[in-house]
């Protein structure tokens, strides 16, 4: 059975997404973003290489890639193959500043404009 690992800052994401769903557009919608999460996890877990690779010129990226949750497409897993399965990083809103919280994630000095799929 493939792994998936999750950084304490992606459970960090899920619990602020399913309390915003939760407020915003009730629990039944909350409930089955959290379902289409996991699902998504599993599924990168079995194909590591479906996401796209997230290339900024910053060697910290390597073998960081992206993928959207089903059916809640606006948001972005961002993930790690390994070998027995995927770590989990973030789960982030595509319009949020992904290079600023990534490069925050990882302890990078953010002056560089970094997007997604985008090198320098």
């Amino acid at each position: 059975m493939n792994q998936i690992s999750r950084r304490s800052s992606a459970d960090r994401d899920l619990i602020v997404i399913f309390r915003h769903y939760a407020r915003d557009a009730g629990l039944r919608v909350a409930d089955r973003f959290l379902i289409e999460a996991e699902a998504t996890f599993e599924r990168l877990a079995s194909m590591p290489g479906m996401g796209t690779l997230y290339e900024p010129d910053e060697p910290s990226y390597v073998g960081l890639r992206y993928f959207p949750v089903s059916r809640f497409r606006k948001y972005l897993v961002f993930y790690r193959p390994m070998p027995d399965g995927i770590e989990v990083l973030r789960v982030l809103h595509g319009a949020r500043d992904i290079a600023g919280i990534l490069a925050a994630e990882f302890g990078i000095d953010d002056e560089d404009d970094m997007t997604l799929g985008e090198g320098k």
